[in-house]
């Protein structure tokens, strides 16, 4: 029997198939050579799409460095806060919607907090200071953050969602008692640094880390209350596979 002709035309398809296969390969080679920071750009906002969908394990720690301060009206609104819950304190509460606490796992996990997960970047070559490649691992930081919304309109909200808004502190406040009302928020975010490894074309390994300090201006009862606090918040997503 004559297979010939059948061999002929499977010979594109194979040839095809390797040369996809060279593609990627190429690729991914180049992707572990240091990039510059428009082709890392690039990379990390095309990258953590899929990542974002991959798997991963997750490390997220977040510490007062000042616990929320009200001076004199702690005792006020403790009591408050205790005659709902006996077990909550002003620093829960507010630590509640600030995040504060250790935070691990792996994802996919039912109940993480989206805000805490991988998100799809939308970084800008501007949004990227400080950058720097060592050893397959680049870092740079973010230009600082007041009162950042989740819109992409700032270089931390394209990096992440993890940070606090106003509207979260008042339907925090709000979802836990109605005799607090939130009259003003401002939180300053700094010091934020990024490292992301690369290994054979895809990001393995990345970590965030950020300081911030939040002074809030709150109504309890008929008594306008006047309170600050500060946190570190230092996050990890290792194991990273899309």
């Amino acid at each position: 029997e004559d297979t010939s002709a059948a061999d002929a035309t499977e010979a594109p398809s194979e040839a095809a198939s390797e040369a996809t296969s060279e593609e990627e390969s190429t690729t991914e080679a180049a992707a572990d050579v240091e990039m510059t920071k428009a082709e890392f750009v690039a990379f990390i906002n095309a990258e953590t799409a899929k990542a974002a969908k991959g798997s991963y394990n997750y490390n997220r720690d977040c510490s007062y460095t000042s616990p929320i301060d009200v001076g004199g009206a702690t005792d006020t609104l403790n009591s408050i806060i205790k005659g709902i819950d006996e077990n909550s304190s002003l620093d829960t509460v507010v630590g509640d919607f600030l995040g504060i606490g250790v935070k691990k796992g792996s994802m996919p996990k039912d109940g993480l907090k989206e805000d805490y997960q991988i998100k799809a970047t939308k970084l800008t070559e501007a949004d990227i200071q400080n950058f720097k490649y060592e050893n397959g691992v680049y870092s740079f930081t973010l230009a600082n953050a007041t009162n950042p919304k989740k819109t992409n309109a700032t270089p931390l909200s394209r990096f992440t969602n993890d940070f606090i808004t106003h509207e979260e502190v008042v339907d925090g406040i709000a979802g836990f008692t109605s005799a607090i009302k939130v009259n003003s928020t401002t939180v300053n975010y700094k010091n934020i640094k990024v490292t992301v490894k690369v290994e054979g074309g895809k990001i393995t390994n990345m970590t965030y880390s950020y300081a911030f300090d939040a002074v809030l201006s709150l109504k309890a009862l008929v008594v306008n209350i006047n309170g600050n606090g500060a946190a570190v918040t230092k996050a990890e997503f290792s194991n990273i596979k899309y």
